[in-house]
């Protein structure tokens, strides 16, 4: 559904496994039952529920797809948005593919770093606290999965910032 659905709204193409886990991700719903009820990302809840109400919605949405690569360390890819709707929370979420990693050591690959910036606070991808994120932390070094959530009400003019930690191996060879 998600997959047909991103192709009929975003121009036709039909979207990278990395977006189809973005969008996924960005479609969830925090729990706060028995066993949840904790900080994003978690080992009881991951990201939250897939909502595909959510999933499905009019919230606009600003998608990019394997449209910039990021060839080596120490690279930077930048864009900038408004928030159309401050009624509706600003979710912003970066994946990608990971080559296979060793089987003896940590299975991790590259390091690509997410930073927003809106309002004059800075948010690194995955620093949370409960449901949202919080400004400061650090840079997320494992995961090929982060995000930043802010709850409705932030408005304004943002800045998303991918840095290339470290690029040592080729997600999608060929």
């Amino acid at each position: 559904l998600v997959y047909r659905y991103y192709q009929d709204h975003f121009g036709g193409q039909a979207p990278s496994p990395a977006m189809l886990k973005a969008y996924l991700v960005q479609s969830t719903r925090y729990l706060n039952g028995t066993g949840a009820n904790d900080t994003l990302p978690s080992k009881s809840q991951g990201f939250g529920e897939i909502s595909l109400g959510r999933a499905f919605d009019d919230a606009a949405r600003l998608v990019e797809d394997q449209n910039y690569l990021l060839h080596g360390s120490g690279e930077t890819y930048a864009l900038s948005g408004i928030v159309v709707d401050a009624s509706k929370p600003l979710r912003i979420t970066l994946a990608w593919t990971e080559p296979p990693g060793v089987s003896f050591a940590a299975s991790y690959t590259n390091d690509l770093n997410l930073e927003v910036e809106i309002g004059g606070q800075i948010y690194y991808g995955n620093v949370f606290n409960g449901p949202n994120s919080i400004p400061g932390g650090s840079p997320d070094a494992r995961n090929n999965v982060e995000s930043v959530f802010l709850p409705a009400g932030v408005s304004g003019t943002f800045q998303v910032r991918v840095h290339a930690q470290n690029i040592a191996g080729d997600g999608l060879p060929g």
